[in-house]
């Protein structure tokens, strides 16, 4: 059980948490402070109760809190041969709370061997598993499409531009020798 709180300690009791509290590493910062990523619904309160009740860790009085948002971006379009401009969109912001500890806190050195860690592996199955999707996405036969299709619309501008052709609203065109309108 968790020492004596010097504070009003509230009544929520969390046995299995829903949600993900990611402490930053912050080195500009004094080792007495620590600063954590957190859900945007999360209050000072639940902070402060999460850290004295799950690590019984004595906080100071001040925390703060602040909500950073994300910057607008140009979204993206789910077929890239058409990208359509204009489509922005602001991504969810982040919430932030830096708490202030009664005790320092010192983050570890890095390790200098990630053997432990499986990173070489980890990063040779991430690649392993981008090449797969990307040839399981991609035939022989949709990727000769838009090629096919360029060169195609290469020769039409040629065209246009040389007086060859006449363009016709709606993409349509004029068969020679048929004087036929042919979309």
């Amino acid at each position: 059980m968790a020492a004596q709180a010097h504070f009003k300690v509230g009544m929520k009791e969390i046995y299995l948490p829903n949600f993900t509290l990611v402490l930053k590493r912050t080195p500009s910062q004094p080792p007495t402070s620590a600063s954590f990523l957190v859900p945007l619904w999360f209050s000072k309160l639940d902070l402060r109760d999460y850290l004295h009740h799950v690590y019984a860790l004595p906080i100071g009085p001040h925390i703060r809190s602040y909500v950073q948002q994300s910057r607008i971006r140009q979204g993206q379009t789910k077929d890239p041969a058409r990208p359509q401009s204009k489509r922005w969109h602001r991504p969810r912001s982040t919430k932030r709370m830096t708490v202030e500890l009664a005790r320092p806190f010192v983050w570890p050195p890095e390790p200098e061997d990630y053997k432990p860690w499986n990173r070489e592996e980890n990063r040779l199955s991430r690649e392993e598993q981008e090449e797969m999707q990307e040839r399981a996405g991609m035939t022989a036969d949709a990727m000769a499409v838009p090629e096919e299709r360029r060169v195609k619309l290469r020769e039409q501008a040629r065209a246009l531009l040389e007086g060859k052709q006449k363009w016709r609203p709606g993409g349509g065109r004029i068969v020679e020798g048929l004087g036929m309108y042919q979309r």
